[in-house]
């Protein structure tokens, strides 16, 4: 681990929703550990409470948390901290704050591909200046270092005992009643207009997808584990063998990671479930997706 010179990183902006905001946490974390920087990440918001490492942390700090206080008081603390941290962003965008750096990517994170590197040209000199950094968008990414430390950024995104205790009761069910458990991902709500719809599939179609999982596995007993933003026909399932999500966004992303494989449209949700458990993911990026073997790769 390469140590900087007293160099502090606060994320100024929050990355949409669950998943963005957990990719954008881990990429500044596996950064933060490869180059010795200390990390606030308040841009969590309404998602840290969720996870052991940020629950009782008003700032979210890693690897070193900023403070131990009760959930409750560090979240209502963190909403405060992070319009602050916010004003102080947009105040240094303008070049209004002496001494503190912003690298403002928010325009960017529109444009299709790609990403900016914390290992690159714009970031690292920062970093070697010691200096306070306030990076605001969502595209940053250090995909060495999110790999590299994976095992540490896990155990800091893992549930609360009381959203994990009830996700590993329905997940260690649907084992009892089969050799495979493949986790499905099914976002239709907001993927109706996303894009013009070109990753919404109906209903019918993931149940066709789950059909010929069990037909290329007919060796085992598959089954599988539906996590779903919306209500559906359940009906369409009649001949499969189907469980239930958790329900919650933090319950049916952490059953997900317990899954054997998983299935899911284009997602950074279904994305990270696959990173947090290691699991072989397929992401069904057109209706005319085969799930196929070689289709299947860990995020």
């Amino acid at each position: 681990m390469t140590t900087m010179n007293q160099t502090t990183v606060i994320i100024a902006s929050k990355a949409g929703r669950l998943g963005n905001r957990l990719f954008q946490g881990a990429h500044f974390m596996g950064n933060a550990l490869s180059k010795g920087y200390q990390l606030f990440n308040p841009s969590l918001g309404e998602y840290a409470h969720l996870f052991e490492g940020s629950a009782r942390d008003p700032l979210c700090g890693f690897p070193q948390p900023w403070r131990d206080d009760d959930p409750e008081f560090a979240d209502q603390c963190r909403q405060i901290l992070f319009q602050g941290v916010q004003l102080l962003g947009m105040a240094t965008v303008r070049g209004m704050i002496p001494g503190v750096k912003s690298v403002d990517i928010r325009r960017f994170d529109e444009v299709e591909g790609g990403d900016v590197d914390l290992k690159g040209e714009v970031f690292t000199p920062l970093l070697e200046a010691g200096q306070l950094i306030l990076p605001m968008g969502w595209k940053f990414s250090d995909h060495s270092g999110i790999q590299k430390h994976r095992k540490e950024i896990v155990r800091y995104f893992t549930p609360v005992e009381s959203i994990r205790k009830p996700a590993e009761k329905i997940v260690s069910h649907a084992r009892e009643l089969g050799d495979l458990l493949v986790g499905v991902h099914i976002r239709q709500d907001d993927y109706r207009q996303w894009k013009n719809g070109i990753h919404f599939y109906e209903t019918e179609r993931y149940a066709q997808w789950m059909r010929e999982l069990s037909e290329r596995n007919s060796d085992n007993k598959v089954v599988f584990l539906v996590c779903a933003s919306n209500s559906l026909d359940e009906s369409l399932f009649n001949d499969l063998s189907v469980v239930k999500g958790p329900g919650s966004p933090c319950g049916d992303l952490y059953a997900l990671s317990l899954c054997d494989k998983i299935i899911g449209p284009p997602s950074t949700f279904s994305g990270w479930a696959s990173y947090h458990g290691g699991v072989p993911l397929c992401m069904l990026q057109d209706a005319f997706t085969s799930v196929a073997p070689e289709n299947f790769a860990r995020f």
